[in-house]
Order: structure tokens, then C-alpha cells, then sequence
């Protein structure tokens, strides 16, 4: 018997800046929960029974309502936001994320960048003002929809009063440059080691939201992020393990129904329906 979509069942992780909330996470701080065959299962378990020995895509939403993110640096994590919220107290005409080292050096080389950063950090670290640091990277401005790729090497920070829905491979790993308040999960930062693994290369972007039926956010190594647009009555393919929020509307898939703001996955090849107009957006496992 064909196994349908499941609906996924968030778990609330508390931070210093506000909080994530998971819905396919497996970790020891918490784990996801599948509403699978009439019953509420651990994500794990529910991928066991389908034969699955890696995880998934993590799918998560980060609501910064307390301060700003860290801003940490990957060596093999990829990450793909999609602006959910803007607070408009914060931000009256355009929510902000620190992204990426500043192209204006004043002439210095990238040794001398990377001093100046470091020194930066050093003394936020004392200070717990990160405004040196912030400085020295990029502020880009963020509407509701937008979409940022984020690879490994590239530093950010998202901050107070920007949510976003994420998706990421499905691994704990970073390197702090600096953090505007308590760190929860390690003491210290990782200054040094995250100065040196800066790519001051790297040129991300943001892709605005577009009235396309399809369109491609987003890749990382084992993922590729899709936003899907669909009218009364359309149908929408999903390859196996493929992972999803729903932004508005309504997706079926037989009896099984998901609704504005909930996530989905699916173990097999499926197809969804619209009833009226539904945005969705995919993680499609690569």
C-alpha cells in the first residue's frame, strides 16, 4: 500500500536571540514528530520503517525576536532562507541580515581584512557590542519572500525582527565569529578559526519573490529549494523524500490535507493538489 504525504510536527528550540522550531529534526536538543497512520511518531522511527539511514533535509523556521543571530561561518552546511515575517517596529521599510564580508576594504589586502576582522572580534568578545564586526560585512536589505542561498564559508547573521523559513543539510556545525549576547551551546567563540575560513570571494544574493509558477531559490549539496504556484484545481508532481511548508492555500493528496504555515514529507513519489490558490515551497532531495 502506497505510503501518503505526512504531516510534521514541530519541536520549539529555545535560543539566547528567540527560538527554531524544527519540524524535521533529529537531535539530541529535540526531535520532530510524524503524524503517520493514525499515530504520532519520532521523525526517526518514521524513517526507519521506510528504509531511510539519512536524514532528511532539516526544515525549520528561526523566529529572532530577542536579538540577532549569531554570525557564524559553515565548512560544509548549506543553508537557503525564505523571508516569512518582517517586523515592521524593527524595520520600517526593509528587514537587514548581515551577509557576507564588505567589499569596500579601504585598500586592504585580504590578510590585512582578515587582521582587521579578527581584531573586530576579539573585542566585541570582551565588549558583547558586535558593531565592529558588523562593519565589516555586508548589510542587505530583505523583503517578505525573498529568498537567500547561504554556502559553506560565507559569514551571516540574521537579525532582530527578520523570520524565515529554512531549509539546510541536515548537520550541527559552525564557527562564531561573534554573538551580541550569551552563546547557549559552547563556551567561547571561534574567532580565529572563522576568520580564516571566510571565502572573501563569495558574492551571495538574494532573489526576490516573483509571480513565476515555478521558481528555484536555492541549492545545496543534497537539496534544491523550489517555490510552487498553483491555481484551483492544478496538480503538482513530488519526487520521494521531498520536504515542504505550505505558504498559503491548501495542498491534498487523497484524504490527506495541509494547510497554511504546516510542513510536510514525503517517503514516495506523489501527487498534490490545489483546491484553490496555494503557494508551497519544496525541498527536493537530490
Amino acid at each position: 500500500m502506497p505510503t501518503p504525504p505526512a504531516l510534521l510536527e514541530p519541536v520549539t528550540v529555545r535560543k539566547p536571540w528567540g527560538r527554531e522550531v524544527w519540524y524535521s529534526g533529529v537531535e539530541e536538543r529535540g526531535e520532530s514528530r510524524v503524524h503517520h497512520g493514525g499515530e504520532r511518531i519520532p521523525l526517526s522511527r518514521f524513517l526507519a520503517t521506510q528504509g531511510r539511514d539519512r536524514p532528511v533535509t532539516l526544515l525549520k523556521t528561526l523566529h529572532p525576536d530577542a536579538g540577532n543571530l549569531y554570525v557564524e561561518v559553515h565548512e560544509r552546511k548549506y543553508e537557503v532562507y525564505i523571508v516569512d515575517q518582517v517586523d515592521a517596529e524593527c524595520w520600517p521599510t526593509a528587514g537587514r541580515m548581515l551577509l557576507g564580508a564588505s567589499v569596500e576594504r579601504s585598500g586592504l589586502g585580504d590578510d590585512e581584512f582578515r587582521e582587521h576582522l579578527l581584531a573586530a572580534a576579539r573585542a566585541a568578545e570582551v565588549s558583547c557590542r558586535v558593531d565592529g564586526v558588523a562593519a565589516l560585512m555586508r548589510a542587505v536589505p530583505l523583503a517578505v519572500g525573498d529568498a537567500v542561498a547561504i554556502a559553506p564559508r560565507v559569514p551571516h547573521s540574521l537579525l532582530r525582527g527578520v523570520s524565515v523559513v529554512e531549509f539546510q543539510t541536515p548537520v550541527f556545525e559552525r564557527k562564531i565569529l561573534a554573538a551580541s549576547q550569551r552563546v547557549a551551546t559552547q563556551a567561547g567563540w571561534d574567532s580565529a578559526e572563522a576568520v580564516d575560513l571566510i571565502d572573501l570571494e563569495a558574492e551571495p544574493r538574494v532573489t526576490p519573490r516573483t509571480c513565476e509558477a515555478r521558481q528555484t531559490l536555492g541549492a545545496g549539496d543534497t537539496f534544491t529549494v523550489m517555490r510552487h504556484r498553483l491555481g484551483a484545481g492544478d496538480t503538482l508532481a513530488v519526487a520521494p523524500w521531498s520536504v515542504g511548508w505550505v505558504v498559503d492555500g491548501v495542498l491534498r493528496n487523497d484524504d490527506v490535507s495541509f494547510g497554511a504555515r504546516s510542513a510536510w514529507l514525503t517517503s514516495e513519489a506523489v501527487e498534490l493538489r490545489a483546491d484553490a490558490d496555494c503557494e508551497t515551497l519544496i525541498a527536493h532531495d537530490r
